[in-house]
Order: structure tokens, then C-alpha cells, then sequence
């Protein structure tokens, strides 16, 4: 299965919302079904649009909001991520700081 990137709208509004364009094993895109299932009714899922050929397809399948929910744990894994290299970055800096007013203190004595 390959991705790519695409800009879809929101309903009504001027917002945009990056939404992964779905490749299935047969090579095509898969659209957006709506599940009609009494265990899932209304639940939105990608599927192989040749499912109705004779072969059935590759059958690719895969809930949306499954793909949303990976999506938002990977984005806060990259949030916590940054979050770390900001740590690093201003305790470099604390370190750099603290060594320079150091260095400045040894002079100080030596001139004494």
C-alpha cells in the first residue's frame, strides 16, 4: 500500500485538511466507502475498488478513523519528540552560559 499527500476541504468551511490518498496492492486509489453494517453503521473505511470484479481485488481495507488515530499518536510522538530537542537545545545553551560567566570568574582571580 502506498500514500500520498492531497488537499480536501471541510464541509463549508475555509479550512484545509491534508488527507492521505490511499493506494491499494492492485495500484489504484481507494476511495472513502461508508459502512451500512448494523455492527458499523455510518463508519467511514478505505477499500480495493475492484472488490466487485471477479477476482475481489487485493483486498485493501482499512477504517478511517483507525488511520486517524495513527495519525494523531504519531503526531504527539513527534511533539514529544521536539519537545526533547528544545530540552537539549537550552540546556546547551544554560551549559554555554554557565561556562562563559566560569571562564570570566578564572580571569577575574588571575588578574587578582
Amino acid at each position: 500500500m502506498t500514500t500520498s499527500k492531497s488537499n480536501s476541504s471541510w464541509s463549508g468551511t475555509s479550512r484545509r485538511k491534508i488527507r492521505e490518498i490511499i493506494l491499494c496492492s492492485c495500484g489504484d486509489i481507494c476511495p472513502i466507502y461508508v459502512s451500512r453494517t448494523p455492527e458499523n453503521p455510518r463508519r467511514k473505511f478505505h477499500g480495493c475498488p475492484n472488490y466487485q470484479d471477479e477476482d475481489g481485488g487485493c483486498g485493501h481495507f482499512k477504517w478511517v478513523d483507525e488511520e486517524e488515530d495513527e495519525f494523531r499518536a504519531f503526531k504527539k510522538q513527534l511533539n514529544l519528540q521536539h519537545k526533547d530537542i528544545e530540552s537539549v537545545m537550552l540546556l546547551k545553551l544554560i551549559v554555554g552560559l554557565l561556562v562563559s560567566i566560569l571562564v570570566c570568574l578564572v580571569v577575574v582571580v588571575i588578574k587578582m
